[in-house]
């Protein structure tokens, strides 16, 4: 679908922006929906922003939010293997990753996220949501999209404070 890049993970924690502050914008990205979850400008809270539709407008439309909300940096979910590896899926992630850096003027990480979805269905169980409502999978995507941002805002937050 997208041509192979090399690795493409950030290892260092740094995020790209010099500590400029402003909204971070994560995906967790799927063959069909992709899940969107916003920081506060200030990078401390993760909150859900939907789902948008995985089609030929994709990052079109990411491109609209990034003005559209000022953000100033991207996390997308890539999922690794427990050893670290990558599997199609992962290639996938970091392809899209390749094409969107060509489109937005905002540097874009990538962040394990390879139990976001597990964790958010486990969230919503213990939440006391329905199982009709948990199936819901845009419910899930949009969580794991907030799991993952969350993730990488208090990684961050620890690194500052280290």
């Amino acid at each position: 679908m997208y041509p192979e890049p090399s690795a493409l993970r950030n290892e260092g924690g740094d995020d790209g922006t010099g500590g400029v502050r402003g909204r971070i914008l994560a995906i967790d990205y799927g063959e069909k929906r992709v899940g969107l979850a916003l920081s506060d400008p200030l990078r401390v809270l993760a909150g859900g922003a939907g789902t948008i539709s995985n089609n030929a407008n994709l990052a079109g439309a990411i491109k609209k939010l990034i003005e559209d909300k000022d953000i100033r940096a991207i996390v997308v979910g890539l999922p690794l293997a427990p050893d670290g590896g990558r599997g199609k899926q992962a290639l996938e992630v970091e392809a899209f990753v390749a094409v969107l850096r060509r489109q937005v003027g905002v540097p874009i990480m990538t962040w394990d996220e390879s139990s976001t979805s597990v964790d958010a269905r486990r969230t919503f169980i213990e939440g006391g949501m329905r199982k009709k409502k948990r199936r819901e999978k845009g419910r899930v995507d949009e969580m794991a999209a907030r799991l993952l941002l969350q993730d990488y805002l208090d990684s961050q937050s620890s690194q500052r404070s280290a």
